[in-house]
């Protein structure tokens, strides 16, 4: 127990230094973030103290941009199951590492979430009356009180799962599905639950007609699943490009020792493996024997390549002494899919399939490297043990490929759909029956008695949401250029239209006929950006220090050596 804590103490530690370890790019990042985090917090300092009257809110209008933001931001936390499903249920391995990324962005959205709740409460030093088992909640009559549990709920989920796999990673060893397959499942279902909820506190208050409508639930899940993946796209692409390291053309004169001739294999070459590669141990005599037959050593130095991206070879390779870093070249750039360290393999997937190498491999230092025919290869997977560890790591790399990218696009594509096609609908049963309830809808529309502050927003939105789905539609947006337009149209209008669109249009006119507008002061404003920089900048730390360990560069074999860079 005591080893443990103390293993999972230099894993937290390792995690908060190599958080500090980047380049120009990355610092000035955080410091803006930073920057702009200090000024929200000024501003949620002065809210603090003269109350919610620096805020645009009145007594009128009591939800604003906090509780819109708050709208928003639930979705995409929800969004993120939209990477699960196809990973967890339709076995996509090639989406498998980018789950992690959707769900450390769920987390990095639900604590936004929980700070908007929290700037928007006119008595922060109550909140404790919305912790389960501790405060007074009106438990289950309140919607309020199941949005509490839902989310924190759904953070916990997402924290441990991502947790887990992280850290296992980080030791070398496989995770045991029965601690964290069965909260996947439940985090499925979660979030659902968690945009359902937050729908319902709208369509709960009888006194709002404009959001006593069933489609509400509904209007939220699509647009979830049409922001949040959008999001998880943009992301992925900015990931893609600070890891990379250059590309084939910085190779192009690298040379290839993967083929030469080397020294035949020895059984103290397997031994030697096997002081790294435990499993090895229960492979028989007679079986080494077999696997050394067509096997040979490579001593090769820093810099030289062993197997090149787009060739065809039958060879895998065991390192034996040194590292090994794997980079596959797409769209003109170069980017670190694994390291692989003494005991881990590489080119096994070609190797055993007989097809193209999917990446290349360089020799990061000075290194010996066991390299084994496919037949070798195949004896030795005859023993279980070997067969369950090098089929566990073939699917250990960090590979954001466009194929992934385009799958994003589907659902993104799917549900920006039926979110159109949703608010259409909205739209129809409003102006269409023309009864006593579209005011509301005339406001935000078309104005009313001369007040048309969202007009103008909602327009935009509908704009947007129209232009991003059109891209969608088209085969233009297989080109990541105009993929990533379509994603910023699709993540701006849903904002506007799920969250000023629908939030304020709810109090205009107030229940006794009133129109008193809502505009979000320059305060309200500050405090928002900073919540938006805090998010991002969770988001960020979170990404540094899961890059690394996803790539193989930080592990638990190599602690005490410098923290890996960005990109190398």
């Amino acid at each position: 127990m005591i080893t443990a804590a103390r293993n999972y103490g230099n894993f937290l530690w390792r995690c908060a230094r190599v958080a500090t370890v980047g380049d120009w790019r990355y610092y000035a990042w955080v410091g803006l973030l930073v920057a702009v985090t200090l000024l929200g917090l000024n501003a949620y300092c002065k809210q603090l103290v003269h109350g919610l009257m620096v805020t645009g809110m009145s007594d009128e209008v009591s939800w604003g941009v906090y509780i819109a933001n708050f709208t928003f931001l639930v979705g995409v936390a929800a969004a993120a199951v939209m990477m699960v499903i196809p990973v967890y249920i339709y076995d996509n391995e090639e989406m498998h590492d980018l789950v992690i990324f959707g769900e450390l962005l769920a987390v990095a959205a639900i604590i936004m979430c929980l700070l908007f709740v929290t700037v928007d409460l006119g008595r922060p030093d109550r909140f404790w009356h919305l912790i389960p088992f501790l405060g007074q909640m009106n438990f289950p009559n309140s919607m309020l009180s199941w949005d509490v549990i839902v989310l924190n709920g759904y953070l916990v989920l997402n924290v441990h799962i991502c947790g887990y796999l992280i850290y296992t990673r980080y030791q070398g060893r496989k995770p045991s599905k029965w601690f964290y397959i069965p909260f996947v499942f439940i985090a499925i279902v979660w979030a659902v639950s968690i945009h359902t909820v937050t729908a319902f506190l709208y369509v709960g208050l009888g006194g709002r007609p404009f959001w006593n409508s069933a489609i509400v639930g509904p209007r939220f899940l699509a647009s979830a699943f049409s922001a949040g993946p959008a999001l998880i796209i943009l992301a992925l692409q900015v990931v893609r490009r600070v890891t990379a390291s250059g590309s084939a053309a910085d190779w192009s004169e690298a040379v290839d020792v993967g083929a030469s001739p080397g020294r035949p294999a020895a059984p103290e070459d397997l031994a030697e493996l096997a002081r790294v590669l435990p499993e090895l141990a229960g492979v028989s005599s007679a079986d080494r024997a077999r696997a050394l037959a067509g096997a040979a050593v490579l001593d090769v130095a820093r810099g030289d390549l062993l197997l090149r991206q787009g060739t065809t070879s039958l060879d895998a390779f065991f390192v034996l002494r040194g590292r090994v870093v794997v980079k596959r070249e797409e769209s003109g750039r170069a980017r670190i899919t694994r390291t692989a360290s003494p005991g881990d393999q590489f080119g096994e997937v070609s190797a055993l399939q007989g097809t193209r190498r999917m990446a290349t491999a360089i020799a990061e230092e000075p290194s010996r490297i066991l390299r084994l025919p496919a037949d070798s290869l195949r004896v030795l997977l005859e023993t279980p043990a070997m067969n369950t560890v090098v089929r566990s790591r073939m699917s250990e790399r960090l590979m954001i490929t466009d194929h992934a990218l385009l799958t994003l696009r589907g659902i993104v594509q799917v549900s920006m759909i039926i979110n159109v096609f949703l608010l259409a609908n909205e739209v129809f049963k409003e102006f269409y029956s023309g009864n006593l309830h579209v005011a509301s809808s005339k406001y935000l529309f078309l104005g009313l008695h001369g007040h048309h502050a969202l007009v103008p927003w909602i327009w935009t939105a509908v704009a947007l949401n129209l232009i991003g789905m059109t891209l969608l539609i088209l085969p233009i947006s297989r080109s990541l250029k105009w993929l990533d337009v379509a994603c910023v149209c699709c993540i701006v209008g849903i904002w506007i239209e799920k969250g000023m669109g629908l939030v304020i249009p709810g109090f205009i006119p107030t229940p006794l006929g009133a129109i008193v507008e809502y505009t979000p002061s320059l305060n309200e404003t500050l405090v928002c950006l900073g919540i938006w920089a805090f998010g991002l900048l969770c988001y960020t730390i979170f990404l540094r220090m899961t890059v690394p360990i996803l790539q193989g560069r930080m592990t638990k074999a190599n602690e005490g050596q410098p923290e890996p860079a960005l990109a190398s």
